[in-house]
């Protein structure tokens, strides 16, 4: 700061100028993405860790529900986790997770079979480290918008 004259100045004021204007915008729709995307990455890790694997062998190429966990970045920049609709089989994942009441060829209610709550499981077990991904991706963000890359 200064120059020969005596009047303080911000040396390269110009660029520091541009480095603030940069941050001011926020985050584009590109690095909301990535955040979202790294935080689901791992979200879905987990849910194909904690998802029950039935010792059935499916020979019409279904895949286990354990094996079709999918992440799905939208238009939006919103990422959604979930099971694929090849698995034919995404709606007893849910039943699986949440319980259901056990019913007869009559349709008589019997028995409340419980939910394995994997699905819950897997946000609490993945919530650190989720949240370190997005911090992470976001940082990574601000300082190329600081580095002007």
């Amino acid at each position: 700061m200064g120059n020969s004259n005596g009047v303080n100045s911000i040396s390269h004021e110009e660029s520091f100028e541009g480095v603030l204007t940069r941050l001011a915008e926020g985050l584009t729709l590109e690095d909301r993405k990535r955040a979202n995307k790294a935080g689901a990455d791992i979200f879905a890790a987990e849910l194909k860790a904690k998802t029950p694997r039935s010792d059935r062998i499916y020979h019409d190429g279904t895949p286990h529900i354990q094996d079709a966990v999918l992440v799905i970045t939208e238009p939006s920049g919103r990422v959604d986790v979930g099971y694929s609709d090849e698995s034919k089989r995404g709606y007893i994942a849910r039943f699986q997770n949440d319980g259901w009441i056990a019913t007869d060829r009559n349709g008589y209610s019997h028995k409340h079979v419980p939910g394995k709550h994997f699905w819950e499981e897997a946000e609490v077990a993945s919530k650190d480290r989720i949240q370190e991904a997005i911090r992470q991706s976001l940082e990574d963000a601000f300082a190329r918008k600081v580095s002007d890359k």
